[in-house]
């Protein structure tokens, strides 16, 4: 990234039934960041989707997904979320992969947004 460029992280989820909300958020993402979204949308989500408290929720071996906190979030919440243990580095294994190449045609499809509300605008 060039000086002053900023950078913008996109954060969304998908289910078997449906998909979840897409988040943008300006610079890296922290795992307090990402304890913010597990606790909203994610928990409430979940909770509205798998009623029967049979989610299995999968993320990959960042540093902010494999954080102590996010670990005990994911401890204190395994009652109605089960975190999947997942092997780090195994990019055919998971779920959103296949998606990069639609998401990014669809992008490039339309004029390069300017600011932040445009692209939040083209992704909604």
């Amino acid at each position: 990234m060039k000086h002053g460029e900023r950078s913008v992280m996109i954060w969304a989820a998908i289910s078997w039934y449906s998909a979840g909300p897409i988040i943008t958020m300006n610079g890296q993402i922290t795992a307090i960041d990402y304890m913010v979204i597990l606790g909203n949308p994610v928990h409430p989500m979940v909770q509205m989707m798998f009623s029967n408290n049979n989610a299995i929720f999968q993320d990959e071996n960042s540093l902010i997904h494999t954080a102590i906190s996010i670990q005990s979030w994911f401890e204190e919440h395994e009652d109605v979320l089960q975190h999947l243990p997942w092997p780090a580095k195994l990019p055919d294994l998971k779920i959103i992969e296949p998606l990069w190449s639609v998401l990014e045609s669809r992008v490039r499809s339309r004029l390069p947004p300017s600011t932040l509300k445009q692209l939040e605008d083209v992704l909604h």
